[in-house]
């Protein structure tokens, strides 16, 4: 520790703290405040300014930490972000308990152990580095931390933390710690979800002719869909796709159903207008159907050529020992509403764990990717920051 820095009670390990947080559950959004909690302690004990951000006003557990070292800063900072809160265990039986943080072989096991709280133990760990140096020095730089609640259902803390930009200062680029195998990716596609009805009215089965089929409509309309395409590509994100994902429609065997609900996922590159892509599908569907925006994130895409993409390859590399190539997410996250509110700003998705490990059974990130991780935003903070005044 450098002399005059400021002391923090119970300076957590890495692979600890990333152990205790597999230990909340904080499955779709519960106990993500309680969780956030833990985390602000030692934030707060280094210097950190915490709030919580409330995104679901019904559910008072329902919280993303925002962190800022010195919010008086003015001089562009560095942005860190990840989310706290899982998927379910799902109906199959785990190896271990999916909430006993569990090391065995090298590999942490649990819900989210990949997805993401290693990445998050690891940032968390990485500010906590920074701010003895920072506050040690006499230029306070401000540092950046969001951990958000609600991803997993569709980026809801991101998305509402986006709706206030002061949360953020004055960001100069970003890294979301979203699970990459420590490869720095450059992008993901957007993602625009619409839930589209039709409606009818019901009568007993053995009259059809009294009632309107609201099912045969909804039938008629994914038939028009069958084949809708986005019609765009990129030259790493691929193809932008259009896939039929649900359809609910009826309460009962001898009753004509009056409602019908077809779900259509889109994702998309750069570029895509999204609301001229929702109003091609009203087109190709008609009449028929009400259709309803449930979800709308734009793609996210840096130039990997950039100098600090550039750097940021380069320091991984040098702690990893690969070399990464340019690559992107088929997943989407929270780097896209933080594109939103800053559609210059560049973002780079780095994490430890394999993302085809996400939302499995018995899900791991291996323990030395997690410790690995911390080095990597220890060094790209020291870089970031070096010679910046």
């Amino acid at each position: 520790m450098t002399s005059g820095a400021r002391k923090v009670k119970n300076m957590p390990d890495t692979v600890e703290l990333a152990q205790d947080l597999v230990r909340f559950s904080t499955v779709l959004g519960e106990n993500e405040r309680t969780a956030l909690e833990y985390l602000a302690g030692p934030l707060e004990d280094a210097g950190f300014a915490c709030s919580f951000d409330v995104y679901d006003e019904n559910r008072p557990q329902s919280a993303s930490l925002i962190a800022r070292l010195h919010p008086e800063d003015e001089a562009p900072s560095l942005y860190l972000g990840g989310h706290i809160d899982t998927v379910p265990f799902g109906n199959a039986a785990w190896r271990h308990d999916p909430l006993g943080g569990v090391i065995e072989d090298g590999r942490l096991y649990g819900r989210g152990a990949c997805d993401m709280k290693g990445g998050v133990a690891a940032l968390v760990r990485a500010a906590l580095d920074f701010s003895l140096e920072n506050n040690a020095s006499s230029r306070k730089r401000d540092l950046v931390l969001h951990i958000y609640g609600g991803e997993e259902g569709g980026c809801f803390g991101s998305r509402v933390a986006a709706r206030r930009v002061e949360l953020f200062g004055k960001p100069g680029a970003g890294i979301v710690a979203e699970p990459s195998a420590l490869m720095p990716l450059s992008g993901h596609k957007g993602a625009l979800w619409l839930t589209l009805r039709t409606t009818g009215r019901t009568a007993h089965a053995s009259m059809p002719d009294k009632g309107d089929n609201a099912l045969l409509s909804m039938l008629r309309v994914a038939a028009r869909l069958a084949d809708f395409h986005p019609d765009a590509s990129h030259k790493l994100l691929g193809n932008a796709t259009a896939a039929l994902t649900s359809l609910h429609s009826g309460l009962n065997s001898n009753s004509i159903p009056d409602k019908a609900e077809l779900t259509l996922d889109m994702r998309t590159v750069p570029g895509v207008d999204h609301a001229g892509l929702a109003r091609r599908v009203a087109e190709t569907t008609g009449a028929d159907a009400h259709i309803e925006v449930v979800y709308d994130a734009p793609a996210v895409w840096t130039d990997p050529d950039l100098p600090w993409s550039v750097r940021v390859r380069e320091l991984t590399c040098a702690i990893t020992g690969d070399t990464p190539e340019v690559r992107c997410a088929n997943f989407f996250t929270d780097a896209a509403s933080v594109r939103t509110v800053f559609p210059d700003l560049p973002l780079c998705i780095l994490g430890p764990g394999d993302p085809a490990l996400a939302h499995v059974t018995d899900e791991f990130c291996p323990v030395e990717q997690i410790r690995a991780a911390r080095r990597i935003y220890v060094a790209l903070i020291a870089d970031w920051y070096a010679g910046r005044g």
